[in-house]
């Protein structure tokens, strides 16, 4: 059955996780409001998801993989590391833009995550061991190359953009049916496979480059770029600007920001921009030639057609709705 929203406290964790809960007071042990789930599938295939609002600052630390874990960030934002890499995953809570992040792991690694009072989070996190390749019949050998060199790099990580489809099958395994224990089981094993099946085929594709996933100075050093595209600063600067300040060449910033974002440094900035026009269009009654000029466009026929490529609606029949 679903839960309702509840409050979760500490001893809802899992057991491994529970010894490395740290609160900074250790008489309230209230973690969050909402719905939180961990389950294992199947042997080596394991599902966590969360639609929840964080009660309080707190740390949780433990061992995990070796596995290969895709991690869908539907809403908000977490502060996470893998033994030596240190991620960011999902964007402020005002940005709402989902986000797949695969990170690969071939030995154990201490996992912690830093959780932040008021955040609210709706996030999924499918996990394959080797063990459950092996289980294929065929194993990891039999995969696709690119998919096997991202599997062989340790802590090796690759952002993807989920799909339309992919979205929805996230909002079912959060929203389920009142099935019973088993075919609750079986809901939310297939749609898990759904999301490692399209993660899997991201990892594959553009496989003639020998490199598929980003080293963790290199994620670290394309998280400081999204830093410095969201403030704006950059907003009129070259690329060759751009990339002297992130300290590579054009041509290796745009490899790797295409392996990071899924687009180039400039389409990052046009869809940037747009979110911007639409938040000013849906929260501040701007017109549409005000959020054109806010989204850079000087034409309100360009703006309305990009905006519609992205969002799929024309500005004004949004501005129409608020």
């Amino acid at each position: 059955m679903n839960q309702p929203d509840h409050i979760i406290r500490g001893d809802e964790l899992p057991a491994m996780s529970r010894t490395g809960l740290r609160l900074p007071n250790g008489n309230d042990d209230r973690l969050f409001y909402g719905r939180v789930k961990w389950a294992q599938l199947r042997d080596g295939l394991s599902l966590h998801w969360s639609s929840c609002e964080e009660l309080q600052d707190f740390v949780t630390e433990n061992t995990v993989g070796p596995r290969l874990s895709f991690v869908l960030f539907l809403r908000g934002q977490s502060q996470v590391s893998y033994g030596d890499l240190s991620l960011t995953l999902g964007h402020p809570s005002a940005r709402h833009v989902p986000e797949g992040v695969a990170v690969s792991m071939n030995e154990p690694v201490q996992f912690r995550r830093q959780a932040r009072r008021g955040s609210h989070i709706r996030k999924l996190v499918v996990s394959l061991t080797p063990g459950w390749f092996e289980g294929r019949g065929e194993g990891v050998g039999a995969t696709d190359g690119a998919i096997r060199r991202f599997m062989d790099s340790h802590l090796a990580t690759r952002v993807w953009k989920p799909s339309s489809r992919l979205l929805t099958l996230a909002d079912q395994m959060l929203n389920p049916p009142g099935y019973d224990a088993l075919l609750a089981s079986l809901y939310w094993e297939s749609r898990a496979l759904d999301i490692a099946c399209e993660a899997l085929a991201s990892l594959g594709e553009g496989a003639a480059s020998a490199e598929q996933g980003l080293r963790p100075q290199e994620y670290r050093r394309l998280q400081r770029l999204v830093e410095l595209l969201d403030s704006g600063e950059a907003d009129a600067w070259t690329l060759d600007h751009i990339a002297r300040e992130t300290g590579v060449n054009a041509t290796t910033l745009q490899r790797q920001f295409r392996l990071f974002k899924g687009m180039t440094v400039f389409e990052y900035q046009r869809a940037r921009r747009l979110n911007m026009a639409r938040e000013a269009l849906e929260r501040e009654g701007s017109s549409v030639t005000e959020a054109a000029w806010r989204a850079g466009y000087n034409s309100p026929a360009n703006f309305a057609t990009a905006f519609k490529r992205q969002f799929g609606i024309n500005p004004r029949q949004l501005r129409a709705r608020v």
